[in-house]
C-alpha cells in the first residue's frame, strides 16, 4: 500500500501512529494523521497561512476524546476506515495529477477530498479548500518526478534499463536499479544547470540547490560508513541521520555546482559497487538510528534511496 509514499509521507504516518498511541486510541484516526502531518511538514501548513501551528494543533486536539492510558508503540494499530479512505483519496488525487510518488501534501489533499471527514471541515474553517489546494499541489509537485520514477519512463524505450554491477543479493536488486536509474537519469539534467542555477533556493526547503546537493553528499558519506559497519559488526547503532545544520557549517553554498554534482554522482556510483557485494544474509542485520525502532539493513538502504529520490526531484524543479 505504501510503495509510492515518499520518506516524508511515511514519516507522517509514523507520527500519526505515535499520536494515536499517546491518546490511547485503538485506531489511527484522521485527526492523528493530521497531527502527524503537522509534525512532519510544518512548512506546508505555514505556507497555507493557518497562523500559529501550535494554535492549530490545539484545535485538532479539541476534536479528540480525552486521552486514555497510552499504548505501547510495539502494539499493532490499524488505520480507521475513515483514515484508509483518506489515504485512498490521496493516491487517487496523486494519480489524477500525474504524480508518481505520494507526498505529505497529497495526504492532506486526501483528508480534504472526503467531505464527510471531520478534519476536512476543520481545514475548511481555517481557509484550506479542496479545489484551491488541489491546484496548488498540482503546481508545487514537480513534473520531474515523471523523469525519475520507480518505474520505467517513456525515454527508457530507446535505452536499456540501467543495470547495477553484479553479483547482487536478489532482494537488493530492485533497490540498486532504482538508485542506478536515479543517478543515470538525474546526472545530465543536473549537469545542464549553471552555477547560478545552483544558487536558486528550493521551493520546499530552505536550501539552495548547492546546499541540497551538499546534504545529499552528507547522506551518501554517512551511508557508506553505516553499510561498512553493518557488514563488519553484529549490529549497527548510529546517533542519528546527517543533520540539516551541517550544510551551512560546511559552506556547500560556496562550492562550484559542477563539483558538487560530480562528487554526488561518483559517491553513488561507489555506493552501488558496495551494494553489489552485500551478501543476502547481511541485509537482515539490525540497524538502529537515533531513537527510531531497530530496522534491517535492507530497509535502511531503502530509506536512503527514498530520500535521494525526494530531494533530487526538488533540486530539478524548474525555478
Amino acid at each position: 500500500m505504501f510503495d509510492r509514499f515518499t520518506e516524508k509521507a511515511r514519516r507522517s504516518i509514523f507520527f500519526a501512529r505515535y499520536e494515536a498511541s499517546t491518546y490511547g486510541s485503538g485506531y489511527i484516526e484522521t485527526e492523528h494523521l493530521l497531527l502527524g502531518l503537522l509534525r512532519e511538514d510544518r512548512a506546508l501548513f505555514m505556507q497555507l497561512g493557518i497562523g500559529s501551528t501550535e494554535a492549530f494543533r490545539q484545535k485538532v486536539d479539541a476534536r479528540l476524546q480525552p486521552a486514555k492510558e497510552s499504548i505501547s508503540t510495539s502494539v499493532d494499530m490499524p488505520l480507521s476506515h475513515e483514515c484508509k479512505r483518506a489515504l485512498g483519496y490521496a493516491a487517487q488525487d496523486a494519480e489524477a495529477l500525474g504524480h508518481i510518488t505520494i507526498e505529505p501534501a497529497h495526504l492532506l489533499l486526501g483528508l480534504l477530498h472526503d467531505e464527510k471527514c471531520g478534519v476536512a471541515e476543520l481545514l475548511r474553517q481555517n481557509g484550506i479548500q479542496y479545489r484551491a489546494f488541489r491546484e496548488m499541489v498540482g503546481k508545487m509537485t514537480p513534473d520531474v518526478w515523471r523523469m525519475i520514477p520507480r518505474m520505467k519512463v517513456a525515454s527508457e524505450a530507446a535505452q536499456p534499463e540501467p543495470e547495477p554491477p553484479e553479483p547482487l543479493a536478489p532482494s537488493l536488486r530492485a533497490l540498486a536499479i532504482r538508485l542506478s536509474g536515479l543517478v543515470t537519469g538525474a546526472q545530465p539534467r543536473l549537469e545542464a544547470l549553471s552555477d547560478s542555477d545552483g544558487d536558486v533556493r528550493l521551493k520546499r526547503k530552505d536550501w539552495t540547490r548547492k546546499e541540497a546537493m551538499g546534504h545529499l553528499i552528507d547522506w551518501g558519506i554517512t551511508y557508506h560508513e553505516w553499510i561498512a559497519r553493518a557488514l563488519t559488526e553484529p549490529k549497527l547503532t548510529a546517533a542519528g541521520y546527517p543533520r540539516d545544520e551541517w550544510v551551512a557549517a560546511q559552506h556547500y553554498g560556496t562550492d562550484a555546482w559542477k563539483d558538487l554534482v560530480e562528487f554526488w554522482v561518483r559517491l553513488n556510483r561507489a555506493l552501488l559497487r558496495v551494494l553489489a557485494h552485500i551478501p543476502e544474509e547481511k541485509l537482515a542485520v539490525s540497524c538502529r538510528v537515533g531513537i527510531e525502532d531497530p530496522t534491517t539493513l535492507a530497509k535502511l538502504i531503502d530509506r536512503y534511496v527514498d530520500h535521494c529520490e525526494d530531494l533530487v526531484a526538488q533540486v530539478l524543479v524548474r525555478s
